[in-house]
């Protein structure tokens, strides 16, 4: 692989995309450009094949036979990082009609249709800069860096130049001005006219998000670039390590006693100084609203920096329901001294969440709480007391002015709101039982009730009697 452009993006991508990326380069490629991301990016396609006179001249001298240069392909590179002298440029149109034979840098074809790149002298330093750490990276041979601890080394430099605060808040106008002075000391064509766009005085979107979201589907030269606006030095970049936090470096099940679920192992390094504050404050169980108030930050600053680390979410969400079951388990704990278990504050929300524990909790009744009453004593003095108000009820309905209601089991459980234990418990209220059975009255005999009611009705109003008045009035269907 080191004689093709898979190092150049190897550090900057998932280690399972450069597995995958060498697993298509030994088959047929397909779908090579596409997994790199290089397909979506407009800098590929801003780019075109280019070599340097020098070097083929030298080439030649030691080797017999020029040789297309690696760093030369590389996006961003329109000097020789060797020489310093600018680029002569392939015409693309004749390098698309003859990409099936093989053409050398040196062959009269292709010295034919190349083109020198009129690059203005100011701009030749910091594009031999560009070349060097495009150099840098691909011969570099690191594979898959950590895009936090990238992104770390980049927040430090723009703190140290003002362009961020100490919790790594971007200030934009700074960072866009910035910009915009080094995108000013290099040529407005190729890529740099995709790149360096800044407008109303805000950044453009890809500074921002090497600053802010740790991902890895940029493309290396904006990487390059923003090191060298921020004047990091590549091998830093590369080969650096971020400082972490100790707090961070536990895994979070030292911090959380996680019940009846498994927290991910949360990585020990790669952590910036912002993200392991959030973190601490996370792993102790605080919503996103007190730690953005106690970091001074916002709450979507929160939520991005706990969503940047692998596995954060749901070890936030293990720390917060561990924080919200201990306040449940010592408020129930409180209660259960003096109540019974389904009156405690709590007692709905452990049963769903911890059953378990609510159950070994309640096995034993508090010995600060009123013993409970033995199961019969306490039927035997409820029956006796729900007889006398069954009896009370029924002459109550019984009573009742205006046209009869039928006195039932049900009518009354509604009454004395007692119905569920005529439903379930009538067989251990005996004496209720049988004054339920007495005063309840049959189908027949509640029509005949109402059908006299039905009658004195009529009688008062002086209307005339007869059967189907009776029944209109008494609201009950004639019998066939």
């Amino acid at each position: 692989m080191r004689h093709t452009l898979l190092p150049y993006y190897a550090p900057f991508l998932r280690m399972s995309q450069v597995e995958h990326a060498r697993t298509l380069m030994t088959a047929d490629g397909k779908g090579l450009m596409l997994k790199l991301g290089v397909n979506a990016s407009r800098i590929g396609f801003a780019s075109r094949v280019r070599l340097c006179p020098e070097c083929i001249a030298q080439d030649q001298a030691q080797r017999g036979v020029a040789y297309w240069h690696r760093v030369h392909m590389l996006p961003g590179v329109l000097v020789c990082p060797h020489h310093g002298t600018s680029l002569r440029i392939l015409d693309p149109r004749w390098s698309s009609r003859s990409s099936r034979q093989l053409n050398l840098p040196s062959d009269e074809n292709v010295q034919a249709h190349t083109v020198l790149l009129d690059t203005p002298l100011r701009c030749m330093p910091p594009l031999h800069e560009i070349a060097l750490r495009s150099l840098q990276v691909i011969e570099s041979e690191v594979n898959a860096l950590s895009a936090e601890a990238v992104r770390y080394t980049l927040l430090q430099r723009a703190t140290q130049l003002n362009l961020a605060s100490d919790n790594h808040r971007l200030h934009l106008h700074m960072l866009a001005q910035h910009m915009a002075d080094f995108f000013a000391a290099l040529p407005r064509e190729w890529e740099f006219s995709i790149l360096g766009d800044v407008r109303a005085g805000t950044p453009a979107s890809w500074v921002t998000k090497l600053l802010r979201t740790p991902i890895t589907s940029h493309h290396p030269l904006k990487y390059i670039l923003l090191a060298g606006a921020l004047g990091i030095e590549m091998v830093s970049l590369l080969h650096g390590q971020c400082p972490v936090k100790q707090a961070v470096a536990c895994d979070p099940k030292a911090h959380i006693r996680l019940l009846a679920r498994l927290s991910p192992v949360m990585p020990s390094k790669g952590l910036d100084c912002s993200s392991a504050a959030v973190w601490k404050h996370a792993l102790e169980g605080a919503d996103a609203k007190k730690i953005a108030a106690v970091l001074g930050v916002s709450s979507a600053y929160v939520y991005r920096h706990i969503r940047n680390v692998p596995g954060g979410q749901d070890a936030w969400r293990e720390a917060r329901f561990h924080i919200e079951l201990c306040a449940r388990r010592a408020a129930f704990e409180a209660d259960y001294r003096c109540y019974k278990a389904h009156a405690c504050r709590g007692y709905a929300w452990l049963y769903r969440h911890d059953r378990q524990w609510l159950s070994e909790s309640t096995a034993n009744p508090s010995p600060h709480r009123t013993p409970r009453l033995n199961s019969t004593e306490m039927f035997a003095a409820l029956d006796a007391r729900l007889a006398g108000e069954v009896r009370q009820c029924a002459d109550t309905l019984y009573a009742l002015a205006g046209k009869p209601v039928r006195i039932s089991r049900t009518r009354i459980g509604r009454e004395l709101h007692v119905l569920s234990r005529f439903e379930k418990q009538l067989c251990k209220l005996p004496l209720c039982a049988a004054m339920l059975e007495k005063v309840c009255e049959p189908i027949e005999g509640f029509h005949d009730r109402r059908l006299r009611w039905a009658r004195r009705q009529l009688f008062s109003e002086g209307k005339p009697i007869s059967r189907s008045s009776l029944y209109r009035v008494a609201s009950i269907r004639p019998p066939l």
